[in-house]
């Protein structure tokens, strides 16, 4: 719960009570050194990563926290304090997830995690319900992991590898240049991927997913979310995948393809850009070219190939 400490002062003092308040940072640097493991739990504290050229991990907790009793208070602050593990090839920040029955009195709380890091560590970020935000370039990170269970996840950069997993959170990844592959899965949440991946994998329950730039093949399987992909090139041989239930989908190829495959729709319209056959009642075309493969099924969805 995050609120202004004015307005948390002006509520304490509106119902005449004996508040606690506590207030603490905590710092951390450690030594790293090429291809070295920085594994981030930061259980419900917000996640704050940048990437710098520095030879060191350098960490800093912010918790802040009020109520109405000093003991809740202060149990929750002690349950977000991280904890640090160093050895040669790793180091770890860990943030112990407690079951918030313990902090009952407890009215507004602000917890974050802001880490700097060195481009040549690999990074494994995770976090329950707090977000996972990421800005930089990590060239030696294979694969790059984001996790968190209700929280949103952006990352803001480069890496080779790339791997997103949230519950019902967002995911935003914004490359500064091409990514190798992606691999990217929510349940609620929207997806975004801009900025260019030869090889994705994603799939979202009821979230929409958008995707620009794509250089090679692509699966995606949603239930009810819209699904947009916009390809730069796709070479022959390559295959485009898409399930849907009930959501629109719109493929835009690059200029000059000639693709093959087979789109479907029960009862949704199918529109082409690209010559094929209809056979029997409808609701199915296959596709006539000899280039890459398209391979689209939605059940009363939309479909548009451009």
């Amino acid at each position: 719960m995050r609120r202004s400490w004015l307005w948390v002062a002006l509520m304490l003092a509106s119902l005449s009570l004996e508040a606690a308040e506590r207030k603490e940072t905590i710092t951390k640097q450690a030594a790293a050194k090429e291809g070295m493991q920085v594994v981030v739990e930061a259980g419900s504290l917000d996640l704050v990563v940048r990437v710098s050229a520095i030879d060191e991990v350098r960490v800093e907790a912010e918790l802040a926290c009020a109520g109405f009793k000093e003991k809740a208070v202060d149990a929750w602050v002690a349950s977000h304090r991280p904890e640090f593990v160093e050895t040669a090839e790793a180091f770890k920040v860990l943030v112990r997830r407690t079951e918030s029955a313990f902090f009952k009195g407890v009215v507004v709380t602000r917890a974050r995690l802001n880490l700097v890091v060195p481009p040549y560590v690999q990074l494994d970020l995770s976090s329950t319900n707090g977000n996972v935000q990421l800005d930089g370039e990590l060239p030696k990170a294979r694969p790059l992991r984001l996790r968190s269970a209700s929280g949103d996840l952006e990352f803001v950069g480069y890496a080779p590898e790339v791997e997103a997993r949230t519950t019902s959170g967002d995911i935003r990844l914004r490359f500064s240049k091409p990514v190798d592959s992606v691999f990217a899965r929510t349940a609620s949440g929207d997806m975004e991927v801009i900025g260019g991946a030869r090889l994705v994998r994603a799939d979202s329950s009821s979230g929409e997913v958008r995707m620009t730039g794509l250089l090679g093949p692509v699966g995606v399987a949603t239930t009810s979310g819209d699904v947009v992909l916009m390809f730069d090139t796709l070479p022959e041989g390559s295959e485009v995948r898409v399930t849907t239930t009930s959501g629109k989908v719109r493929l835009t190829l690059p200029p000059g393809s000639k693709p093959g495959g087979e789109v479907s729709s029960v009862s949704g319209e199918i529109r082409s850009a690209y010559p094929g056959q209809t056979p029997g009642k409808g609701g199915k075309l296959e596709l006539s070219g000899n280039g890459p493969k398209l391979f689209v099924s939605t059940t009363s969805g939309r479909v548009e190939l451009y």
